[in-house]
């Protein structure tokens, strides 16, 4: 299924954290991956660049999507508008 093909998604606090266990524990990176399954190019946030870029990576890897990631804080309504 691509049935997002050609659409593009915004999801936020979308950085891939890996648990001790070694699952991925980011709820927004588990709904990007979903969304990049069927085939949505993405715009991801989040604080931490480094899990953005490691998202990014992954996701571009994986599911032939592109990424755009974009440092935010949610939490701070200033950040969120640009």
């Amino acid at each position: 299924m691509s049935f997002l093909k050609g659409k593009t998604a915004i999801i936020t606090g979308a950085g891939r954290a890996v648990l001790s266990d070694g699952r991925c524990g980011s709820i927004g990176y588990g709904i990007a991956t979903a969304y990049a399954k069927e085939g949505a190019n993405l715009v991801i946030t989040g604080r931490n660049v480094q899990k953005l870029e490691a998202a990014k990576e992954e996701l571009e890897r994986l599911y032939g999507v592109q990424v755009l990631i974009m440092q935010a804080d949610g939490r701070t309504p200033r950040e969120c508008v640009s």
